[in-house]
């Protein structure tokens, strides 16, 4: 089943913005990687660890690092994935997937919890990054 990802734009991110969407949406979700590196997939590795929470950390201490965190649930099957998507601009999306079932439930949570509509994107799509 293909899922209906919804995201919100953060145009500069900041620690406790990240962490409060961590503790608010992604609660029960497990990191879909067991080791981080920076920068990822080339190039000589400037910082690992086995803690996305320290990767995401160091990514957030400079602009200029931009990285993917992706996220798993398997307890809910309302919605099963996350997405943390820092910019070297220092913006950020931060999204979770949904089953398309519930996706006018969770917009409407992402509504009154950001004060603005999401961004919805179907069939893997992911938002456009600067």
């Amino acid at each position: 089943m293909e899922l209906v990802d919804l995201y919100i734009h953060i145009d500069k991110v900041n620690n406790s913005i990240i962490f409060d969407f961590i503790t608010n949406w992604l609660n029960d979700f497990e990191p879909e990687y067991e080791c981080f590196e920076y920068p990822p997939y080339f190039g000589e590795t400037e910082y690992e660890t086995e803690d996305y929470k320290e990767m995401l950390s160091f990514v957030l201490e400079k602009e200029g690092r931009d990285y993917r965190f992706y996220f798993e649930n398997k307890n809910d099957l309302k919605k099963t994935k996350g997405m943390i998507f820092i910019n070297k601009d220092h913006s950020a999306y931060l999204g979770i997937g949904v089953n398309p079932t519930y996706e006018k439930y969770f917009t409407d949570q992402f509504i009154e919890k950001y004060k603005t509509s999401p961004i919805i994107c179907y069939n893997g799509a992911i938002p456009d990054i600067e």
